[in-house]
């Protein structure tokens, strides 16, 4: 019976750890900033990466800022449209020309400015 116990506390622990560590991704994935975004988008296109977990990561948690959230909406359409040729991509060949443009967009769109009072007539 002590052994059970001792196997449950262990088994315990280890499932609290996991849940901990998933919500503490989430939260932070929430925060994701442009800077963030853009990592994650030349992490899939970078033809000399490869790992893709900001990618990934990327595509599966929400981000609390609006205009990020749409990027991300935008390239979870892309992962469906056009699905991977074969086995060893990610996306399609059509789909990374879709998230490169993505990615440009993300680059060259002009930043929001938070830190000027916005002025009322």
């Amino acid at each position: 019976m002590k052994i059970f116990l001792i196997i449950l506390s262990i088994i315990g622990s280890v499932v609290g750890f996991f849940v901990w560590a998933n919500y503490k991704t989430q939260k932070n994935h929430k925060r994701f900033t442009r800077s963030d975004v853009v990592k994650a988008l030349e992490e899939l296109v970078t033809s000399d990466s490869y790992w893709h977990d900001n990618w990934e990561l990327f595509l599966i948690w929400k981000i609390d800022d609006s205009y990020l959230e749409s990027v991300r909406q935008r390239c979870l359409r892309v992962v469906r449209d056009y699905p991977p040729e074969t086995s060893t991509e990610e996306i399609s060949k059509n789909g990374l020309a879709q998230i490169r443009l993505i990615l440009e967009e993300l680059r060259t769109a002009p930043k929001p400015d938070v830190t000027s009072p916005t002025q009322s007539p």
